[in-house]
């Protein structure tokens, strides 16, 4: 099973906040950090729950997975 990257912040953000293991993140692109999830079923379900926009998370919680993303991708830490 491939693990799961994306480039979109919202995107990593959500996947933080729903607690999908965060493996590591990639900067091989020089423009570009990837973040590489732990792939699950789970991990698709919400996935699918977040671009069909039917995902439910409480707002402070998800903006606090917003500023933990963040600071993963500017401090380089997990």
């Amino acid at each position: 099973m491939q693990d799961y990257r994306t480039h979109d912040l919202p995107t990593a953000a959500v996947l933080l906040h729903k607690q999908c293991k965060l493996i590591t993140i990639d900067r091989t692109e020089p423009h570009r950090v990837v973040f590489v999830f732990e792939q699950s079923p789970n991990l698709q379900q919400i996935l699918q729950a977040y671009w069909s926009d039917t995902l439910m998370c409480p707002a402070q919680s998800l903006l606090t997975s917003l500023k933990r993303a963040k600071h993963i991708l500017y401090d380089f830490q997990l």
